[in-house]
């Protein structure tokens, strides 16, 4: 069985992490620019009569002649400079509008990546072998008949529409400026919606196919998987985090237990054991929340704050905390100690209430 055969599995998340940190997604090129002309289109309908004015300024501009000039350099320069701005500003909003909107689409379609991994040498890539392999692998066969299908494609397009216009274009010396401008304005804003179309369309299956192609190139033998999942546990540093991480989310869990808590037994400097007992819904009095030294301190300033009695019992505190993890029941031996602990807070309690 061939390698390539032998990958069945698909890609982890730290594979498709390390393949994005090297700028390697899916993505497609085509879909950036249907975007970009799809904007370019919309504004030139939208802004139609900044383009006519603006438009009708340029040619004024160009074609008007100081016949009495004199011509030498500074005259040229000073004409094409002219024209060179009226020119910026007929397209220079839809331009930058445009590439905006590109820019934007493919971030949408990529997320925003900084890595320098592409542009660095790859020797490899020099490697005629595997060059002349890949002149024949199926994403240089799909991306030319893309190409070749996309040239037909718009070559008919404007084939048909010149078609059909061809009769205006030739009587187009005879009707105006003005209509002259509206003529080509509207016979490019069809053309372009019908090419925007179909590059939409390719840039869809395009960018299904290179999807497909990207989860196949990362697909991972199951030996692979095993062996990174064994690095990932095995890595020092991670499973030092996990378990930070798991720490810190059961002490927060135990913290956030105290306040429901019926009493706080301690030692009383150094160990701390928060107990709940309600008889309509414990079996037993349970172990909510212990610690010792700092995270005792902190049982009991949160017991404190709620108003959560603290009860001094040494010996009952150490055992509690030796013997009785939290989530756990108090074993049978403490029932006695323990109920007398609770007797006594139901007394103060009751005494709270009688001040009242």
């Amino acid at each position: 069985m061939s390698d390539k055969e032998s990958k069945t599995e698909e890609a982890t998340p730290k594979r498709l992490r390390d393949a994005r940190k090297k700028g390697q997604i899916p993505k497609s090129p085509d879909l950036s620019p249907a975007v970009s002309l799809l904007a370019f289109t919309m504004l030139g309908g939208i802004l139609g009569n900044y383009i006519l004015k603006n438009g009708l300024v340029f040619i004024k501009n160009s074609l008007s002649t100081n016949y009495s000039a004199e011509i030498n350099n500074s005259f040229v320069r000073n004409s094409f400079v002219n024209n060179l701005i009226d020119g910026i500003l007929m397209i220079l909003p839809f331009a930058l509008i445009a590439m905006l909107i590109g820019f934007v689409a493919n971030i949408v379609q990529t997320g925003f990546i900084a890595t320098t991994e592409s542009i660095k040498p790859d020797f490899n890539r020099l490697n005629p072998i595997s060059g002349f392999k890949n002149l024949f692998s199926k994403k240089v066969l799909f991306n030319l008949l893309k190409n070749i299908a996309k040239l037909a494609i718009v070559t008919n397009l404007v084939y048909k529409n010149l078609s059909e216009s061809y009769v205006q274009i030739l009587n187009s010396g005879s009707v105006g400026t003005e209509k002259l401008f509206s003529f080509f304005g509207s016979f490019i804003k069809n053309l372009v919606s019908d090419i925007v179309i179909i590059m939409f369309i390719v840039a869809i299956v395009d960018y299904i196919f290179q999807r497909r192609e990207f989860k196949k190139n990362l697909r991972m033998t199951k030996q692979e998987v095993k062996d990174e999942y064994k690095e990932m546990e095995g890595n020092p540093q991670i499973k030092s985090a996990r378990q930070q991480r798991q720490r810190q989310l059961a002490m927060s869990r135990m913290m956030a237990d105290v306040p429901s808590s019926t009493v706080v037994v301690t030692n009383p400097t150094h160990i701390a054991v928060a107990l709940r007992y309600e008889s309509n819904k414990d079996k037993a009095p349970l172990v909510v929340a212990k610690g010792a030294d700092n995270v005792a301190n902190k049982i009991k300033e949160i017991a404190k704050e709620n108003k959560v009695p603290i009860i001094e019992n040494v010996q009952l505190a150490r055992t509690m905390y030796k013997k009785v993890e939290v989530g756990e029941y108090i074993p049978v031996e403490l029932y006695q100690a323990v109920a007398e602990i609770l007797a006594l807070v139901y007394q103060l309690k009751e005494k709270n209430k009688c001040k009242i």
